[in-house]
């Protein structure tokens, strides 16, 4: 046979495929409305197993993982579309409207870059300064304020890992996300030359984003700080000649202090996102995004079938995120392995309660982190 040929009898194959699978599917929603009549779950891991052990012992040896594999994710469509047909969809309550006039929590002091975020999102809000990050999530949830502003992720030195740690640890979500350039300057007491500079202090990721800059400069005493603003504010109490900063310009000219050097970020384009937490579930109109976590066993596949409930749902993953699980969740599960997954979709939308709803139930671990506008 020439190749046009062989072609015409694959296409004849697939065609009397794609019949076959439309009446297995058919067949599985009769599956699901029995289920659903007699309480019955969807997944039943012996009748998966059977139907596997069976497509192998019925498969030549060289096709046989492939086969293994080609049902694997038949049943996985089948588990999908079974769950949409008889889950219950219960809405998730959830306020409409941000706070007027709110009170903000924020990490550092007045001219950080936290405090540049807060100011795009409520710019008539009053602002509280905390000095760790610990604490803005604590205030939130406590209910001393009405929102927290938190850095989780820059454009050049990737993720703000204890921020994401302590949003696992604390039960608040993301309503809000914000985007904030960072066009960090060498700052230093009035007179001070760029040569005079030997010891420099700025936050940890803030020393990362202007990496090439240190090494260029050679010879600096790098200090890490809590924050880019107090770091500013203590060299400008400081008496010492010798001290400069990484902060911004706004930061700079607040604390009195002169701008060495601008622009010594690695990137040009340098910016983080930051995010809004709220003690409940704010969902605004706009909100496009959906972020949870989620913990799945360590066994071959598992991670490709979890991306299969997002495909078949027609649903576009934007991030996702290996992650160490919670201890007290590791203890139970030490095989578990966690991931932090932002995707398309708003809670209005009855598949995405649906897709949240078959988490809740089917995995060891899973938090629902807010939608919002990403």
């Amino acid at each position: 046979m020439d190749l046009s040929e062989i072609r015409k009898k694959i296409d004849a194959i697939d065609d009397e495929m794609l019949e076959l699978f439309i009446k297995r599917m058919e067949l599985a929603s009769d599956v699901a409305r029995y289920k659903a009549a007699n309480n019955m779950v969807v997944f039943q891991s012996d009748r998966e197993k059977f139907i596997i052990d069976n497509v192998k012992q019925n498969t030549p040896e060289n096709f046989r993982k492939g086969a293994a594999f080609l049902f694997m994710n038949i049943m996985d469509i089948s588990k999908c579309s079974q769950i949409n047909d008889i889950t219950p969809d219960i809405e998730i309550p959830h306020k409409k409207n941000v706070v007027e006039r709110p009170s903000v929590a924020v990490q550092g002091t007045s001219g950080a870059y936290g405090h540049a975020a807060c100011n795009k999102l409520f710019g008539n809000g009053s602002v509280s300064f905390f000095s760790s990050f610990a604490e803005v999530f604590e205030a939130v949830e406590n209910g001393d304020v009405d929102y927290g502003i938190i850095p989780v992720e820059n454009s050049t030195a990737g993720e703000v890992t204890v921020n994401m740690d302590l949003l696992e640890k604390h039960n608040v979500y993301i309503c809000r996300t914000v985007r904030v350039e960072c066009a960090h300057v060498l700052a230093a007491k009035h007179g001070v030359r760029e040569e005079d500079i030997r010891i420099l202090f700025g936050h940890e990721q803030a020393i990362r984003q202007c990496s090439e800059y240190i090494e260029g400069r050679g010879g600096l005493t790098v200090i890490p700080y809590h924050n880019n603003a107090s770091a500013a504010a203590m060299v400008a109490e400081n008496p010492s000649n010798e001290l400069g900063c990484i902060c911004s310009e706004e930061c700079a000219e607040l604390h009195g202090l002169d701008i060495v050097h601008k622009g010594i970020a690695s990137d040009p384009n340098n910016a983080t996102r930051f995010i809004c937490i709220s003690r409940g579930v704010e969902v605004y109109d706009d909100a496009d995004t959906v972020a949870v976590s989620l913990s799945i066993p360590n066994i071959s596949g598992a991670l490709y079938r979890l991306l299969t409930k997002f495909a078949v749902n027609g649903l576009s993953m934007t991030k996702i995120q290996s992650k160490p699980l919670p201890v007290e969740v590791k203890k139970k599960f030490p095989d578990d392995y966690m991931f932090y997954i932002e995707f398309t979709g708003n809670i209005g939308q009855p598949v995405i309660r649906k897709l949240l709803r078959n988490f809740e139930t089917e995995l060891n671990y899973f938090k629902f982190h807010g939608n919002f506008k990403g």
